[in-house]
């Protein structure tokens, strides 16, 4: 417990640091900042930017796609045919790295700061909308992104593959402000991700 304390403060502190960073800024310079960090980390990491999605669906290690909206995905795994709908509970184990701090979270495996997968309840309203909200799975455990941005919602970014996407299946994605958590919204940055869907068993 005091190690994951210790990693709030210390998450708290940069976040203090980069806003204090970023005071006279106009919002068009942060987004052009962060559209600046999103190619030097596609740069940094060899990722290749397809035209289309892959005529097999089949994606190398480093392609992604980009959608109109920002967000850049690679598809690892489709998971099973019965793809998520509206109202399932599906739960995720994920990495997050934060492109402008390189601060990075993690439940993806037991002995990182969640030890449990979060969980969220699941709305698809229509291709173009779709929305989620954390739920309490594992009895008074909060999922860590509620815990380390204080907010139920379940980012946009997450939820855009979930129409094609079933029970097992893994996903990169990058993800830019408007898309991403309440606090990547607030000081306009963008956030890489590993995520890994299922459906919750209870």
């Amino acid at each position: 417990m005091k190690r994951f304390s210790g990693f709030l403060l210390l998450l708290v502190a940069a976040a203090l640091c980069f806003h204090s960073c970023d005071k006279g800024k106009t919002y068009g310079e942060k987004v052009e900042e962060e559209r600046d960090m999103i190619k030097q980390f596609m740069s940094d990491s060899s990722f290749v930017v397809l035209g289309s999605f892959p005529s097999d669906s089949v994606f190398g290690s480093k392609e992604f796609v980009e959608y109109s909206d920002g967000v850049y995905l690679n598809v690892v795994d489709y998971g099973s045919d019965r793809h998520f709908q509206s109202n399932d509970l599906i739960t995720v184990r994920f990495t997050e790295i934060s492109l402008s701090t390189g601060i990075r979270i993690s439940n993806m495996t037991s002995d990182n700061q969640g030890t449990h997968p979060d969980v969220f309840r699941y709305t698809y309203h229509s291709s173009t909308w779709q929305s989620g909200y954390f739920v309490y799975e594992n009895g008074n455990e909060y999922p860590l992104l509620k815990t380390m941005y204080n907010t139920t919602a379940v980012p946009a970014g997450w939820l855009m593959p979930l129409s094609f996407l079933g029970d097992g299946a893994h996903v990169k994605l990058i993800v830019p402000h408007k898309m991403g958590h309440s606090d990547a919204s607030y000081y306009v940055y963008p956030c890489y991700y590993e995520i890994k869907y299922g459906l919750s068993k209870r």
